[in-house]
């Protein structure tokens, strides 16, 4: 193993025990194998895209946006087909990336903090944009860990009483790991995006570096998914105010095969899921409810999807650019959590603002038509719209965990040859702890 002193190098043998095993939390070198003294290595750190820009995939296999064929899951991923059916011990002793992704990315944004807490010269621009930057990182990572291993939020209170994730906040491999409550968790991740937004630019150089309206953006989706609407959609507003880029649907070419540029204006920040033949089969279809949302008119259906012979969708155009699934932040998103929110605070005319700007940039302009609607039908297309817009991002099995504890908004699919039946709440909404991160730690695991 090399120690860095003027840039960072991951080595190949750290690398090749990160994917060799699950038990990524005592598997971590100590300090001296990453060696950060400057500022300019803090920023080398950070900006290592393969590291930060990167998310694991289960959740768009587990999720009911995409159904596919028994052939096709036979080339997937052994964690990945068994994911897709909702079977019990789904990884098989694979590495599971869903786990060592987020991990990783604590483990060396602590190592930005901690060099940062060394470095001294707290005050200067550059110093508070890295540790801002350190922040969301792990904020992101948190935040996707407490979304699969972790059960889902409960609206009705009771968190502190359920089990969250092992919050790292140092790069001390020797700390004992420890699954905090889930109310813990959240608040950790909350407390840290909050600072984020403090110390962060109003805008990056690049998308793959968080600015203001990225951890803004990041804490609407965190205020939504634990039931803050106000808070959900100040942050979501405040965001949009900062970030004014915008992507006209009518003026791209939506039959074009990528029609979004790899780095699109609506793109606030970029992450990509795990790649995988899932991700480009032409076996894989959309989901018949998602086709048969799609109305006349709606330019999604030409930019997002290719027709098969047999009439069903494939998914073709990822925001991404490039054949990867998307699992940033967007303009998109922004506009559908505030609607989100207002709409669930009361405020329909504020809600119905965000909504029609969205879908006046989808539409043909003679097929778009305002949505007026209120309270509980309002909702109902906000929903609805999330779905078609957010497809392939992780997002709707997010979606799902907190809506299911709605009967109005509560979900039943099924899946495989066997139909198998996927009730609202289920316990498999929960992934589990791989098993030799739990045994080499004895940290608790998830039921199943």
């Amino acid at each position: 193993m090399k120690n860095i002193i003027s840039r960072i190098v991951i080595s190949g043998s750290l690398m090749a025990g990160l994917l060799a095993c699950d038990g990524f939390l005592d598997e971590k070198p100590d300090n001296s194998v990453v060696v950060v003294s400057t500022i300019k290595d803090v920023r080398s750190l950070l900006d290592n895209s393969s590291v930060f820009n990167r998310q694991g995939n289960l959740v768009s296999r587990a999720s009911d946006e995409f159904e596919t064929s028994e052939k096709i899951l036979a080339n997937l991923f052994v964690a990945e087909r068994r994911s897709y059916l909702w079977l019990d011990d789904p990884y098989q002793g694979e590495m599971v990336s869903d786990w060592v992704f987020p991990y990783e990315q604590v483990f060396y944004a602590n190592v930005a903090l901690d060099a940062l807490n060394k470095i001294g010269n707290i005050a200067s621009e550059e110093h508070q944009q890295l540790r801002g930057e350190a922040l969301f990182h792990r904020s992101y990572a948190y935040f996707n860990l407490l979304q699969q291993f972790a059960p889902a939020y409960r609206l009705d209170g009771n968190n502190g009483g359920l089990k969250g994730i092992i919050l790292k906040n140092n790069a001390d491999i020797n700390e004992p790991a420890v699954r905090s409550s889930l109310d813990q968790s959240y608040k950790q991740v909350k407390n840290d995006l909050l600072e984020a937004v403090d110390l962060l630019p109003v805008s990056s150089l690049y998308k793959t570096r968080p600015d203001k309206a990225a951890a803004l953006g990041l804490l609407s989706r965190l205020n939504l998914v634990t039931a803050n609407y106000g808070e959900a959609g100040e942050a979501a507003s405040e965001a949009l105010m900062i970030y004014k880029n915008r992507m006209d649907f009518n003026e791209i070419d939506v039959e074009a095969r990528f029609p979004f540029p790899q780095f699109n204006d609506e793109m606030v920040f970029y992450s990509l899921l795990r790649s995988s033949v899932f991700n480009i089969s032409n076996e894989v279809f959309i989901s018949e409810d998602i086709q048969n949302q799609l109305k006349e008119g709606d330019l999604r259906r030409m930019a997002f999807f290719n027709e098969a012979d047999s009439g069903r969708l494939i998914y073709t155009g990822k925001f991404s650019g490039n054949t990867a699934f998307f699992g940033g932040i967007s303009v998109g998103e922004l506009e559908l959590t505030a609607a989100e929110a207002f709409a669930r605070t009361g405020n329909s005319e504020k809600s119905q603002l965000f909504l029609n700007a969205l879908l006046a940039r989808r539409f043909t302009p003679d097929h778009f038509e305002e949505i007026k609607e209120t309270g509980q039908k309002l909702l109902t297309i906000i929903i609805n719209q999330r779905k078609l817009e957010l497809i392939g991002r992780g997002i709707r099995w997010f979606d799902l965990r907190r809506l299911n504890q709605e009967p109005e908004h509560a979900t039943v699919f099924t899946r495989g040859e066997n139909q198998v039946e996927i009730l609202p709440n289920s316990p498999k909404y929960v992934f589990p702890i791989p098993d030799l991160e739990v045994q080499r730690t004895g940290i608790e695991q998830n039921e199943r």
